[in-house]
């Protein structure tokens, strides 16, 4: 990305460019920052760049003719630019404006001075005024140093954790949830207990609660927004902080998606042989049906082995995808890994169901055997009595499916995906993202 800066104080930009993360996205040759002093575009030999109002009153106004030939030769020599003057007469930086400028190829950012710049230049020569808030600095250097960091962030490669910026402050609106690190306890004061426990669902639960407590109590302003982005009311949302985010969950099951989980049971299924076994995980189920669980939008995504070392497995998989070095590597698998929960069996999973959402799940059965008890299509489902309003499990069968103990124990059962012909053996990943498309695609 290009930046230029037009001002009559170039140096007061050094040290800010050279060090941080700003001098190693320059060096890195991620940001391209250029430093244009207004003084050498003046036509004098005194170089001056500014004179007095016309129609009288006290310090001094910037001349047009140097700031336009800046303009011109800045962009002449770089291309043209997305003009944006420092003042604060401005719109007010916030987020938003973060993005949007990020999203641009060539910044320029003029730097005014004194009592401001002539009127005609900014009419011809402006494309957008900002300003970092109501009151006055002694010119534009201090705020275009703010839109370049905050900028120079979100461009790729230049966070060393991809996601990192996305989950400070305000990139939704909820202000960071405490922080703390080593040690244990400093002068009497502990960390909390959930942070050490190595719990990561729970440590994300926690994150949010105090997210949304602190945003209510320092920010009611964006605390409001965030409650009409959910639809959560703010009375709601905040009681529910004792049990995480019921409340605010409570409020998507309006979503047919955002109220329905995956379970990918390992036990008890069936061998070819019809016997009853317990599977191995796999890492591609593992993998694939997360990733289809995000792509439809769903609540989450359950495995289900009442093996520990199995457990332990899938979430040292997840660990390294959601909070290890893969995450670095590949943020959209982050995503959609951070879905998954690990349960011993089915009891553990209503229970974590029904602490988010306050009520017991429906639970549908799925099976490749047409002449199980009836079924239910896709587009019937969700208009089942015993299913509205109320979170919905898709339990799918690893090795060769469900147990007739487990179908009979399903409320409801999902009618079979059947091809044109005899064959019928698909992969438990293929059958959850046929399913998943059937029920929750959205035409383009």
């Amino acid at each position: 990305m290009k930046i230029s800066v037009l001002t009559l104080f170039p140096e007061i930009f050094d040290g800010f460019l050279d060090a941080g993360l700003m001098g190693r996205a320059r060096r890195t040759g991620l940001l391209d920052v250029e430093l244009v002093n207004i003084r050498d575009f003046a036509s004098d030999k005194h170089r001056t760049v500014d004179d007095t109002p016309y129609g009288g009153g006290c310090g001094m106004i910037m001349k047009p003719e140097p700031l336009s030939r800046a303009v011109r030769s800045t962009q002449k020599a770089r291309g043209e630019a997305h003009r944006v003057f420092l003042t604060p007469q401005g719109s007010s930086l916030n987020v938003k404006k973060i993005v949007e400028l990020a999203g641009r190829d060539h910044l320029l950012f003029i730097c005014g001075r004194y009592e401001g710049v002539d009127e005609r230049f900014r009419e011809s020569f402006v494309d957008e005024e900002i300003s970092l808030g109501d009151f006055v600095l002694s010119g534009g250097e201090v705020a275009a140093m703010a839109i370049i960091e905050g900028v120079g962030r979100l461009l790729p490669g230049v966070m060393g954790n991809k996601d990192s910026a996305a989950e400070e402050s305000f990139s939704e609106p909820l202000l960071e949830y405490p922080q703390y690190t080593r040690p244990a306890v400093f002068e009497g004061h502990e960390v909390p207990g959930v942070l050490l426990n190595g719990n990561h669902a729970e440590i994300r639960k926690w994150r949010r609660m105090k997210a949304e407590e602190r945003t209510k109590l320092r920010r009611p302003d964006i605390y409001s927004e965030f409650c009409e982005r959910t639809k959560a009311e703010p009375a709601d949302s905040v009681n529910s902080l004792k049990t995480g985010t019921k409340g605010i969950q409570k409020n998507l099951l309006t979503n047919d998606a955002s109220r329905t989980y995956v379970a990918l049971l390992h036990h008890p299924v069936l061998d070819r042989n019809g016997q009853v076994v317990t599977t191995a995980l796999t890492n591609l189920d593992l993998h694939d049906i997360a990733r289809a669980a995000k792509t439809f939008g769903l609540a989450g995504y359950f495995v289900v082995t009442p093996i520990q070392k199995q457990r332990e497995l899938a979430r040292r998989i997840v660990g390294h995808w959601v909070d290890g070095k893969g995450c670095l590597a590949n943020s959209r698998r982050r995503k959609a890994l951070d879905l998954v929960k690990v349960k011993a069996d089915l009891g553990q999973l209503f229970d974590s169901v029904k602490e988010d959402h306050g009520v017991e799940p429906v639970l549908i059965g799925t099976t490749a055997n047409p002449g199980h008890r009836p079924v239910v299509s896709g587009s019937e489902l969700f208009n089942r009595p015993e299913v509205v309003k109320r979170p919905v499990v898709l339990l799918f069968g690893t090795g060769w499916g469900l147990t007739d103990e487990m179908i009979d124990r399903a409320d409801l059962l999902m009618e079979p995906i059947l091809g044109p012909g005899s064959y019928n053996h698909l992969s438990v990943r293929s059958a959850v993202s046929i399913y998943l498309g059937r029920l929750f695609s959205r035409k383009p």
